[in-house]
């Protein structure tokens, strides 16, 4: 009796154990409803959230992997990988911390690419610029002769250059010069005509500081130190002279003893000064190595009274003649 007892417990502890094996090993499929609603229910919100986040985070990586390998120099037979299964073997922390860094990079590129539309060494150029003209001293004499006094504004033209030397500041230098005319002729028979002409030229060192807030684009701010001169010749002539007539009416040994008259001359006076041109400017690149610009600055050039000369010689009782006024600038410019 205690045999047939004792191998009915083995039979039921090895039906036991048959059983609890194949329960671990049964498919999804063969589980009863209130199982699968039963182990639906212990996944919880967060753990959803999780997976979804976790999928986004791995589709932007394999997005993303082609672009990686495009714009890193990754050298596989140097590392025995591609640049892709090298990130696959990093820790989810230490990737994102990687792809930041890509992203940080390449957007550092992007910024410098769109801002190199602006000189970068050094440029040189054509400038034109308008000087208005407040000279009372000389109307005055224009008009006591006959003619008109000059024109309001005197246009001056030139060129300059830079290069930086550091931290947006550019050394160079710049120099122009221009002129106006008054001329005319009394209407009396026999008269003759008259022409006054007033040359004004600058030049000097400049120094500036540059600002680039925009692309393609600066704003400067600096000034030019250095000199001008002041010219202004005075011609009286009797009209259009042929070659002949000047050696003839002039110079000939019968005009010594011959009551001819040769009433064409000049006489030229000048004076040079100093000139402090401070500024402010625009400039927009229209090319990578070509752009405009607009500038307004302040020409100090006072001109000393006592400064004036005629052939080297002095000339006392000028009156006060003072160039300095706002100035503009329109130029053009070439560089790199």
């Amino acid at each position: 009796m205690k045999q047939i007892f004792s191998l009915m417990l083995i039979i039921m502890l090895g039906v036991f154990l048959f059983a609890s094996d194949k329960n671990n090993n049964i498919h999804p499929s063969e589980l009863s409803f209130a199982q699968l609603e039963q182990d639906t229910l212990t996944v919880t919100d967060e753990d959803v959230e999780l997976e979804i986040a976790e999928e986004q985070d791995q589709d932007t990586l394999v997005t993303d992997e082609n672009e990686w390998e495009e714009d890193r120099e990754w050298d596989e037979e140097e590392h025995g990988m591609t640049l892709w299964d090298f990130l696959s073997k990093m820790s989810d922390s230490y990737k994102e911390e990687y792809y930041n860094s890509l992203k940080d990079e390449k957007d550092k590129e992007k910024k410098s690419k769109k801002k190199r539309g602006y000189f970068r060494f050094g440029a040189g150029g054509w400038d034109v610029y308008t000087l208005p003209l407040q000279v009372d001293g000389i109307n005055n004499e224009l008009i006591r002769i006959g003619l008109k006094g000059f024109d309001d504004n005197m246009f001056l033209s030139g060129g300059g250059g830079w290069g930086y030397v550091g931290n947006s500041i550019r050394l160079g230098g710049l120099g122009a010069n221009g002129f106006v005319v008054s001329s005319g002729k009394p209407e009396v028979e026999g008269a003759n005509a008259k022409e006054i002409k007033l040359s004004l030229g600058f030049g000097g060192f400049t120094i500036e500081k540059a600002f680039h807030p925009f692309n393609n684009s600066e704003f400067y701010i600096g000034t030019m130190i250095g000199g001008g001169n002041a010219i202004l010749n005075i011609v009286k002539w009797s009209g259009p002279v042929k070659w002949r007539e000047i050696w003839d009416n002039g110079y000939s040994f019968s005009s010594d003893t011959s009551f001819t008259n040769f009433n064409d001359y000049q006489t030229k006076i000048e004076s040079d000064f100093f000139t402090l041109l401070p500024t402010i400017g625009f400039r927009y690149n229209i090319f990578r190595w070509c752009a405009v610009g607009i500038n307004i600055g302040y020409m100090y050039c006072k001109v000393d009274q006592d400064g004036w000369e005629m052939e080297g010689k002095r000339v006392y009782g000028v009156p006060d003649i003072d160039f300095s006024n706002v100035i503009y600038r329109f130029n053009v410019y070439f560089g790199g």
